[in-house]
C-alpha cells in the first residue's frame, strides 16, 4: 500500500516552499510520496495562470532529483476547470491511501470548494501552516510554515529583483530563458 500526499496548485512558478514544506509534511505523516498535481484552471483564482506547458516544465525541473516527488498531469490533460474532487475520484485505487495536502490559505476557503464534504471523506485533508494565516485547527501540521508565494516571485521578476533563494536555479534559468512574468 502506497501512502500518498496529493498536493495540487497552479505552481506559477513553483518555489522552494512548494518543495520543502510538502516534504516536511510527508515525513511528519510517515507517507511514501508527494504527488504534485498542477491545476489547469483553479476555480477560485481570478488571474489566468501562465500556460500549463511552462508551469509543468518548471515543476519538472524543481522536482527532477527528488525520488519522493511525482507529478500527475491529470488536471492538465482533463482541461477546463480543475476540481479536486474529480481528481481524487479519478486517482482512487484499491489499497492505496491518499490524503490531500493544502495550504492554510486554501483551508480558510475550503467550504467553498466543490463537494468539499466528499473531499474530507475521500482524502482527509491536512493543512500546511502559512505565514499570515492564523488557523487553530487539528488539521494544521506542526511543521515550518510556507513563507514564499508565487505572487511575490512574479512581482520580483517583473521588478527585476533576484529570485535566487526562492526558486530552484533551474527554475530561475527557465523563467529568464522564456521571459516569463515580465
Amino acid at each position: 500500500m502506497t501512502q500518498t500526499l496529493l498536493y495540487g496548485g497552479t505552481f506559477d512558478p513553483v518555489h522552494t516552499g512548494h518543495v520543502e514544506v510538502p516534504f516536511a509534511a510527508m515525513q511528519h505523516l510517515g507517507f511514501d510520496r508527494v504527488l504534485y498535481v498542477p491545476a489547469n484552471i483553479a476555480p477560485l483564482k481570478e488571474d489566468a495562470p501562465t500556460p500549463s506547458s511552462h508551469r509543468l516544465a518548471m515543476l519538472q525541473l524543481a522536482l527532477a532529483d527528488l525520488p519522493w516527488a511525482e507529478i500527475s498531469p491529470i488536471e492538465l490533460d482533463r482541461e477546463g476547470t480543475s476540481y479536486t474532487i474529480d481528481t481524487l475520484e479519478a486517482l482512487q485505487t484499491e489499497g492505496d491511501s491518499i490524503r490531500l495536502l493544502i495550504g492554510a490559505d486554501q483551508w480558510q476557503q475550503f467550504q467553498s470548494w466543490k463537494r468539499w464534504d466528499e473531499i474530507i471523506e475521500l482524502a482527509n485533508p491536512v493543512v500546511m501552516p502559512r505565514e499570515g494565516y492564523a488557523i487553530d485547527h487539528e488539521r494544521i501540521l506542526p511543521i515550518r510554515p510556507l513563507t514564499a508565494t508565487s505572487t511575490d516571485i512574479r512581482t520580483f521578476v517583473r521588478d527585476g529583483a533576484s529570485i535566487e533563494p526562492l526558486v530552484d536555479p533551474r527554475v530561475a534559468a527557465y523563467i529568464t530563458k522564456h521571459n516569463l512574468y515580465r
